[in-house]
């Protein structure tokens, strides 16, 4: 897999859903552009799945959705809009139901909440970790 081409189509696919500002590396500041999805860095890859380059995978690539400051009242409703299992503004529904062509298998595993600090700034947010699985490169 290459792994550039994996986080501009995860960050593709998450542009779809409407109101959501995304970036496909951590950006230095968010202000202005919340709510927003950010695609990290993977923790790790694992190579040789199979058989002579078949197949790579990665375990919990990291998502993270911010939507505001951690003291506005709002940002619970819109923060449990996008950890929904279902929905248009589901991250697991719009992930998981996208045809890329970077890799063969995406899994929503799970997803965290939490308050993250970016450019001095406290925001709500949601982790979600991503499994995915493709063809050696």
């Amino acid at each position: 897999m290459n792994l550039n081409t994996v986080a501009d189509q995860l960050s593709a696919r998450l542009d779809t859903i409407e109101g959501l500002r995304c970036f496909d590396y951590p950006p230095s500041s968010v202000a202005g552009a919340v709510p927003a999805a950010i695609v990290s860095y993977p923790e790790r890859v694992d190579y040789d799945m199979n058989y002579r380059r078949a197949a790579d995978r990665i375990e919990q690539w990291p998502i993270l959705i911010v939507v505001g400051k951690a003291t506005d009242r709002t940002a619970r409703e819109r923060i449990y809009d996008y950890a929904a299992g279902s929905g248009t503004r589901s991250v697991k529904a719009v992930l998981e139901s996208g045809t890329y062509t970077a890799f063969g298998a995406l899994r929503v595993r799970d997803c965290t909440f939490d308050v993250v600090t970016i450019a001095g700034v406290d925001y709500i947010s949601a982790l979600f970790s991503l499994d995915i699985a493709g063809p050696g490169a």
